[in-house]
């Protein structure tokens, strides 16, 4: 997708959609942020609600008219935006330190709080909630263990792993959740995150998930050079390996 055309969905306040396999939707916003609809039988499920612009309930009932679940993988704005049009949400109760951290304006009346083993049962799939903390305090991915897929949204990152700005846990306890996200490898092959375009709009897979883990671990054993990382609001170090990078916050490790 060219920038020309984010422009035009920056101004019409409209979405880019995208089919998978399996009865998964890929919804793009102006912001290139990544909403995943997965339609069961019985059910919907919408992971994220994006930025904040446009009628992202409206563009959703075009897509499937079945009861529907909302679920945020994190607070962070550009995933939470549009939480609002919905009555009913899911989320980690550990996010809304986040939510009062950056002053986020979302009315958290509409939420319901899940923890790790929760299901949503969408008829003829499930997808289960693992906790993965360390993007955020409540971090959670979705597993649909029966079709291979997970759906990690910033939690392992989208080639870019963003563990440097305010909220984010120490590397070292980030490391013990991803290690237990790993015991798990052998149910998923194909990774959904949080920003698909970044990556050529295409599912990342074992070997970027491998990357992350390697260079959490180099950073914590003090094995890499690391360089600084250009981005003005939130300054960092980076190292990569593969499509994987890992800015981390050299203050924030253990």
């Amino acid at each position: 997708m060219g920038i020309n055309l984010f422009k035009n969905l920056l101004k019409m306040k409209k979405y880019a959609l995208y089919e998978f396999d399996h009865d998964v939707w890929h919804i793009v916003d102006y912001a290139r942020t990544s909403m995943f609809l997965i339609e069961g039988r019985e059910r919907a499920l919408l992971v994220d609600t994006g930025m904040g612009r446009g009628n992202l309930k409206g563009f959703i009932r075009k897509i499937t008219d079945k009861p529907l679940d909302v679920v945020i993988t994190h607070a962070h704005w550009d995933h939470i935006g549009q939480a609002g049009q919905f009555e009913k949400v899911y989320m980690s109760e550990k996010e809304k330190e986040l939510i009062d951290l950056f002053n986020i304006k979302v009315d958290l009346s509409k939420f319901s709080y899940i923890e790790d083993g929760y299901i949503f049962d969408l008829g003829d799939r499930k997808l289960e909630v693992i906790e993965v903390p360390g993007h955020t305090p409540g971090s959670i991915v979705l597993l649909d263990a029966e079709n291979k897929l997970l759906f990690s949204s910033d939690a392992i990152g989208t080639g870019h792993l963003w563990m440097h700005i305010p909220g984010s846990l120490p590397l070292e306890k980030y490391l013990d959740n991803l290690r237990k996200l790993a015991e798990r490898k052998a149910e998923f092959e194909k990774i959904y995150t949080g920003h698909l375009m970044e990556v050529g709009n295409k599912p990342l897979d074992h070997e970027y998930f491998d990357n992350i883990i390697f260079l959490v671990e180099q950073v914590l054993a003090g094995e890499v050079e690391s360089q600084e990382y250009p981005n003005r609001s939130f300054p960092g170090l980076y190292v990569e390996k593969g499509k994987a990078l890992l800015v981390y916050n050299p203050d924030n490790i253990r």
